[in-house]
């Protein structure tokens, strides 16, 4: 039995050849602030600027600080958040580990409208 002509155990890996092209990003950010700058000046909004404003917004995104109006909403919807979480979690523990429930209902009940 001859096992020379099969290949057995590892293969070579494939040999990749890539040469980057030059990317300045800076001047891609100038090239797109203008853009953007000339499409508010212009008002004039076209699918490549909303393409532009798009990318930007999601390369941007958690980098630039948010203005204070947007800061103070978030810290408020987080606040709201963790208070809706607390009352419902109070609710639940009441519910299931407490006999505090069945003596609140059957106050209602006592009360007749």
């Amino acid at each position: 039995m001859e096992f020379s002509r099969v290949k057995m155990g590892r293969r070579n890996n494939k040999r990749f050849n890539y040469k980057p092209r030059y990317y300045d990003e800076d001047r891609e950010n100038l090239h797109n602030r203008k853009e953007l700058i000339k499409a508010e000046v212009t008002g004039d909004y076209s699918a490549e600027g909303s393409k532009l404003r798009i990318q930007t917004a999601y390369k941007n995104r958690g980098v630039r600080p948010l203005d204070p109006a947007a800061q103070q909403q978030r810290v408020v919807s987080r606040i709201r958040i963790l208070l809706i979480a607390l009352i419902l979690g109070s609710i639940a523990y009441m519910v299931f580990y407490t006999d505090t429930l069945p003596v609140i209902i059957s106050g209602f009940k006592k009360i007749q409208f």
